[in-house]
């Protein structure tokens, strides 16, 4: 019996999602002929990634820089630097895994990538689908979604952030990682500077607002030039530029909308409610993503959050929203108070019941009791996107 598709699965978006699992289909030399259509016309180096992991590991080849030690700092001085035996903050330059991803896919004779290609539409099609571009159109068995979507959530981690060279030494630690520094609340949300020193002159430098609206670049802009000249770095070169909106706490069940189409990446669950970070959690998906397809089954979305996380995620995010001038003291306790390897296993997807406990005890206990039978559905305004 004939056909009634022409390949056999469409990757809609080319960032980190899509590449990550059309580069490891490649490496498996997979029979499956895949395309991944992404509507950027080439690749810049736009994105920091960065986790938590032992210094060897399967990603090894791609980490630029690594740290022993993190800090939290306040703007009132309280300090919190904090460190795990075996483990190390790790940043990966966006431009590195593209050109990584990119090499791999070129070494397949089944799977390719069309840059500068806009999808209008996808619907079914027979025993597959259709997806109509402005370059023509495809009819694939599956689709996997990895675009960003338009979604309500609680909160924004809205960030502008550059990467800067000086002529003369920089004030930081070259092996401690600022993760959270100059903290301050308000009225409006939590403000902080992050910092990734790369060598003795030259860091990446973001300043990061949790709001309960996305925040236009300018704003965000002034925010970060405030903080280069406060730091007296005001006439460092920029190497680059980086920003960007993350949703935080989204609705429990995103699904397509489309029969035959997955959704992944940030527009289908691959963000941490409560922290932001998401390659791990993008890499772990690919693999298996990968499995599926290669065992002739249908390819899968990101997995459910379990229960335990989503809830601790759902009540520390309202807590924040409820009382945004108590933000900075609420994650300077986490910094303090919580052991550090229970604290990143938190923030890993890794936490046992003992470390939700101790995490529990760290914070003031009645602004968080008071969460415990609201539901996000409080906080969520569909007005409020992100791009």
């Amino acid at each position: 019996m004939p056909s009634d598709h022409d390949v056999d699965l469409v990757i809609l978006g080319g960032g980190c999602a899509g590449l990550s699992l059309a580069a490891r289909l490649a490496d498996a030399r997979t029979g499956l002929t895949v395309v991944v259509l992404e509507a950027r016309t080439g690749y810049v180096d736009d994105r920091s990634w960065c986790f938590w992991r032992p210094e060897q590991h399967d990603l090894s080849h791609l980490v630029s820089k690594s740290w022993s030690s993190w800090t939290f700092r306040g703007a009132d001085g309280r300090t919190s630097t904090r460190a795990v035996p075996g483990l190390r903050y790790q940043y990966i330059r966006g431009s590195d895994f593209y050109a990584d991803a990119l090499q791999r896919i070129a070494t397949s004779s089944s799977v390719s990538i069309r840059t500068g290609v806009r999808v209008s539409t996808v619907e079914p099609e027979g025993n597959g689908l259709r997806v109509q571009t402005d370059s023509g159109e495809f009819t694939p068995r599956w689709v996997v979604d990895t675009r960003p979507r338009r979604l309500p959530a609680m909160l924004y981690q809205c960030f502008a952030g550059v990467e800067i060279e000086s002529d003369s030494p920089l004030p930081f630690d070259l092996d401690e990682a600022g993760l959270m520094t100059g903290m301050r609340s308000d009225a409006d949300g939590l403000g902080f500077t992050y910092i990734l020193p790369l060598t003795a002159t030259s860091a990446i430098i973001e300043w990061t607002r949790f709001s309960a609206r996305p925040l236009p670049p300018a704003e965000l802009a002034a925010g970060l030039a405030a903080v280069l000249d406060a730091k007296g770095l005001a006439s460092a070169r920029v190497i680059r530029n980086e920003g960007g909106v993350l949703p935080m706490g989204r609705p429990p069940a995103v699904s397509a909308s489309v029969p035959g189409v997955v959704l992944a990446g940030m527009g289908g669950g691959a963000l941490r409610a409560a922290s932001g970070y998401a390659f791990l959690r993008i890499q772990g998906w690919a693999e298996t993503c990968a499995a599926e397809l290669q065992s002739g089954r249908a390819p899968v979305g990101h997995p459910a959050e379990p229960w335990d996380r989503r809830e601790m995620d759902r009540i520390f995010l309202q807590a924040i929203r409820a009382r945004p001038e108590k933000t900075g003291d609420y994650f300077l306790r986490l910094a303090g108070s919580v052991p550090p390897e229970r604290l990143v296993r938190f923030l890993s997807d890794q936490a046992t019941v003992g470390d939700y406990a101790r995490i529990i005890a760290s914070l003031p206990l009645l602004p968080f009791l008071a969460q415990i039978p609201r539901r996000p559905e409080l906080f969520l305004r569909t007005e409020e996107v992100a791009g």
